[in-house]
């Protein structure tokens, strides 16, 4: 509890807060999306338009709600993934050398080779170049408090993004030197290696799921280089953190099973010139650890990571659909 409340910014919301992660991310929404509404009103910006076709946001509040969207997103992402790591407290020490000890510094809060001042500066110099080139002042923006809201907001965004790309980067130097030094491969218990795969999927579905929620910017006409590049971005970390992770785990199965295997044949080697039941039960070793599958995750997870992948044509699906109604109600 102590080094959880020492946590970074991000975690520390959720521990401090009263609430659960759902309620909690909820308010954070709430907050961001309330401040946009004061500013709004303070500059007598309307938050709805309303015509002969209905009453429905208005642009500047469309996008300041996408805007809060995404940061509740990062921020609920990351901590739903933490508090499922925590779940798998007694299977990570059931793999680790180090049993209870090592699983303590494997799931907690902030990886201990994360350098986030550094990410901050990052983000704060990429979020002030955002806002002088890609949120413009428009007719809609022209009011210093709601200009101001989306630069704030754009420099915040930058922020999370750089220091979630280090905290990333910390956490694949740390499992890297977990599994290297760390991970125990018991050829005959290889399912419990599939804690390392849950682990992965967990982190590749916090980029999936923010890749999935820029989509929804291109809806509407939000398409811009940036948000192209942001969407391929994170979808790429999404999918390099899970198989570079599978990679390694796969690498170090096959040099043991490789080891195990050479051991065994040598004994059949010797035994096969005085058959008996130790032969027979040397060739039903040697099938069963030819058999071990080398790729550390069950179907369960390989099902979670395709679900997070399939998450990216939801909104380009949705937007398909709403286009072609569009469309088809013109016309008629």
């Amino acid at each position: 509890s102590r080094s959880d409340r020492q946590a970074y910014f991000e975690q520390r919301l959720f521990v401090l807060s009263p609430f659960n992660t759902f309620w909690t991310a909820l308010l954070i929404f709430a907050v961001l999306i309330g401040s946009f509404a004061v500013a709004a009103t303070l500059s007598g910006i309307s938050l709805f338009v309303v015509d002969a076709h209905g009453v429905y946001l208005a642009p500047a509040t469309r996008f300041a709600a996408l805007f809060s969207l995404l940061i509740t997103t990062v921020l609920g992402m990351q901590r739903f993934s933490r508090v499922r790591e925590r779940a798998d407290f007694m299977a990570h020490a059931a793999v680790l050398k180090g049993g209870v000890a090592d699983a303590c510094e494997v799931t907690a809060l902030t990886p201990g080779s994360a350098k986030l001042w550094r990410a901050n500066l990052i983000g704060i110099a990429i979020g002030i170049l955002l806002c002088w080139t890609v949120v413009r002042p428009t007719p809609a923006l022209q009011t210093l408090a709601t200009y101001g809201w989306f630069c704030i907001i754009t420099i915040l965004i930058s922020v999370l993004f750089a220091r979630g790309v280090t905290l990333t980067r910390g956490a694949g130097r740390d499992t890297r030197a977990n599994i290297e030094n760390r991970l125990v491969v018991d050829l005959l218990r290889a399912d419990r290696l599939s804690v390392i795969g849950r682990s992965a999927a967990r982190a590749a579905l916090i980029w999936c799921t923010i890749s999935a929620v820029i989509c929804l910017f291109f809806i509407g006409g939000g398409v811009d280089p940036f948000t192209i590049g942001l969407l391929i971005g994170c979808a790429a970390m999404g999918i390099w953190i899970f198989v570079s992770t599978m990679e390694m785990v796969r690498h170090k199965i096959r040099i043991a099973k490789a080891a195990e295997l050479e051991r065994v044949r040598r004994e059949i080697d010797v035994a096969r010139h005085d058959p008996g039941d130790h032969l027979q039960g040397l060739l039903a070793y040697e099938a069963r650890i030819q058999a071990v599958h080398e790729w550390p995750f069950d179907q369960t997870t390989l099902v979670r990571v395709l679900a997070s992948a399939f998450i990216l044509t939801v909104p380009w699906f949705g937007q398909a659909i709403v286009q072609y109604f569009i469309e088809h109600m013109g016309q008629k």
